[in-house]
């Protein structure tokens, strides 16, 4: 099964608007195959930002046909689909140069489960203002010239990114706001991502040892997992088999952050979740994200994010 995307999901990618301009769209796609893909799509001033999600019984190629040559970002935000050899991992993002001529992208099978996503498109011109020889990834994706998607600049997806998508998500400004808002928090996720792509090169040339790496993700994994549960150094440290010392110091070279600083931004970016998308009460959400005493976490949140919870709530 094929499907040929035009349009709806190649929009306005390279054109000059004006950023009180906004150009937004819901789109829905489908065949008679069952392939079904639902976007949200927001246009302005070079920049696409695209919220979507699909599920496919079989197997698809898309083919794709944009007019001019761009950037994505690609977030895989979720995805339930048990599949055995993904070309991504969930809550990772790939960057990649879209070429401006026609080419196809093999989509793997869903069944009835659903993949959501992300994407930021930027308009090569927009991306040529903003290559810089301090960033060795803007260097080498500047340099790329495939002439069809290349893959291969993968990372993990931070707490920070996700704070940042979900807040473009629900921007509080609308009109000639909206637009600047929104071109400096997609700006803001761009140059999260060129930190975490450029420390993960730095990352591959440390005196971490490949085994130690995988040491120190398994106890990413488990903070993710388990963010609502107590830790401490002593006790993942003995999870993950990694002494404590390594631990905190390889986890802060890799990630760019301490362990409990990770924990804490995972908790806050569900917390925030809970309370704007399921609408819960300010201490079931304490409660939900590791905290035995509301105040504390209301003070938590608030030294992170400006507001209290309820204000959030409001």
């Amino acid at each position: 099964m094929t499907v040929n995307v035009k349009g709806n999901l190649i929009n306005a990618r390279g054109s000059i608007m004006d950023r009180s301009v906004l150009n937004e769209q819901k789109n829905i796609i489908q065949d008679e195959s069952g392939f079904r893909m639902q976007l949200d799509e927001i246009a302005f001033n070079q920049i696409d930002l695209r919220w979507g999600s699909y599920s496919n019984p079989l197997e698809k190629t898309l083919f794709f046909t944009p007019d001019k040559s761009a950037i994505i970002s690609h977030f895989k935000l979720a995805d339930d689909s048990p599949q055995l050899n993904r070309n991504m991992a969930e809550k990772q993002f790939v960057v990649y140069r879209e070429p401006a001529n026609t080419y196809t992208q093999n989509i793997e099978p869903t069944g009835k489960k659903t993949r959501s996503f992300f994407e930021l498109i930027i308009s090569e011109h927009f991306f040529n203002h903003i290559v810089t020889q301090e960033s060795e990834f803007l260097m080498n994706l500047h340099h790329s010239s495939a002439e069809t998607p290349a893959f291969d600049l993968t990372a993990q997806i931070t707490p920070a990114m996700y704070h940042v998508i979900n807040d473009m998500q629900h921007s509080p400004y609308s009109g000639h706001l909206k637009g600047i808002y929104l071109e400096a928090r997609a700006i803001e996720l761009f140059l999260l991502q060129i930190k975490q792509l450029d420390q993960q090169d730095q990352a591959a040339i440390s005196k971490l040892k490949p085994q130690d790496i995988a040491y120190l993700h398994e106890v990413k994994d488990i903070l993710e997992l388990h963010y609502d549960q107590p830790h401490s150094i002593i006790e993942l440290a003995r999870k993950a088999g990694i002494n404590q010392m390594k631990l905190k110091n390889g986890f802060k070279e890799l990630f760019g952050t301490t362990v409990f600083g990770y924990l804490h931004d995972i908790r806050m970016r569900e917390a925030k979740r809970l309370l704007l998308d399921e609408k819960m009460y300010v201490g079931e959400v304490a409660h939900l994200t590791g905290y035995k005493h509301p105040h504390h976490f209301t003070a938590a949140f608030r030294k992170k994010f400006g507001i209290l919870p309820r204000e959030l709530k409001d």
